[in-house]
């Protein structure tokens, strides 16, 4: 096939290109919504999931760089689909999804975790690559899809593809490039592998934080609901919210039932009372692990009270617990 015909036979099925890769880009995006829930998804993808048929100039120019005998099978990258996240850690849910189609059939074209293990010292380009081909001929959006149309996916972060954008494209596809060049992109990889894994950290610590608070407005909630007549769920309440992450580091000193125990027959009755006449700290569940607090920690609870509408009411649990 010489560059003519090729040209010519690109043309003809590049419907049936930019359909397979739509194709996948629906179906992929799909999957992780349903994985994620529709609110995490919304910010899940940091740059819209798209795809991009090749042009024909730069196939042609591929075409006589690489003397492809069969350029119809060999040439797999005539489409390709993109999907990017923001850490390492969020590619795996992509990877998921590609996972857990039988519409294509599935192979790796690049895997960074292995080229890091062959080459330790290396800090390159690191795209998440596969080859998707479907596995029979199907119609999409009215355009027929021959079986065996081959689509490359590339999986990257945020990070990664501003590496790809900036130095990959620019300088590896380039004619000559300085060594010293060469070292200054590979620095700059090896900085973005680091600040990846520093943010993979803090969202996991976050995480962590977080179900800790969730599991403490459980509680609270299930235990004061009894005795108050209406409340505002305290996972809901930002007031109830910015107290237990202030104070998160002392409730992890607190047990359970530690904190139960605070509910005697006199606080339930403070409790009950000025819910019904003032309200505030004292119509929150969250009112209940003031106690606990005020009575383990009580210099350190007012040196850094977060909620200054609040204040009256830990005033009011002070003299409670008489604490000066």
């Amino acid at each position: 096939m010489n560059e003519t015909e090729f040209g010519d036979w690109l043309d003809e099925l590049r419907p049936a290109l930019e359909a397979w890769g739509d194709f996948i880009v629906e179906r992929v995006t799909e999957l992780v919504s349903l994985e994620l829930g529709e609110e995490a998804y919304k910010s899940f993808f940091k740059i819209p999931p798209g795809c991009r048929s090749k042009e024909k100039k730069s196939a042609i120019k591929k075409l006589q760089k690489k003397k492809y005998a069969q350029p119809k099978e060999q040439m797999t990258d005539l489409v390709g689909s993109r999907f990017v996240v923001l850490l390492n850690t969020d590619i795996d849910v992509v990877e998921r999804a590609i996972a857990g189609q039988t519409a294509w059939a599935i192979s790796r074209d690049r895997n960074p975790v292995d080229e890091q293990a062959k080459d330790p010292t290396s800090f390159d380009y690191q795209s998440v690559h596969y080859l998707l081909r479907n596995t029979k001929e199907f119609i999409h959006q009215g355009v027929k899809i021959p079986e065996g149309l081959s689509c490359e996916v590339q999986i990257r972060t945020v990070l990664q593809h501003a590496y790809a954008e900036l130095g990959h494209d620019r300088i590896y596809k380039g004619e000559h490039v300085p060594l010293t060049v060469q070292r200054l992109v590979a620095r700059c990889m090896a900085l973005m592998e680091t600040t990846d894994e520093m943010f993979v950290k803090a969202v996991h610590e976050l995480d962590q934080v977080n179900r800790e608070i969730e599991h403490w407005c459980t509680f609270l909630d299930e235990t004061v609901k009894p005795i108050l007549a209406s409340i505002t769920p305290t996972a809901s309440d930002p007031e109830s919210r910015d107290i237990l992450d202030t104070y998160k580091d002392m409730l992890k000193e607190a047990s359970l039932d530690g904190v139960k125990a605070e509910l005697t027959p006199f606080v339930t009755k403070k409790i009950q009372e000025r819910a019904a006449s003032v309200g505030g700290l004292f119509a929150k569940p969250v009112v209940l692990a003031v106690y606990w607090l005020v009575k383990n920690h009580p210099f350190e609870v007012s040196q850094v009270w977060p909620v200054p509408g609040l204040r009256n009411g830990l005033d009011q649990v002070k003299a409670d617990l008489g604490v000066a």
